[in-house]
């Protein structure tokens, strides 16, 4: 689980806002893990308007 979550981080840092919506959507499915939770919780303060919305609402 943890090396899924390194690659999640590594998509959400990614220039292209696309990738890092699907990063976001493919958290959604591991929120009951403190650090899924948490890069949702640093998705919400990305520079794109709906990478930032998808975070807060998987939160």
């Amino acid at each position: 689980m943890r090396a899924e979550h390194i690659d999640f981080a590594k998509a959400l840092a990614d220039p292209n806002a696309d990738v890092r919506k699907a990063a976001v959507t493919a958290l959604t499915r591991h929120r009951a893990h403190e650090e899924a939770r948490a890069a949702l919780a640093t998705a919400t303060g990305d520079v794109d308007a709906d990478v930032r919305a998808y975070a807060a609402r998987a939160l």
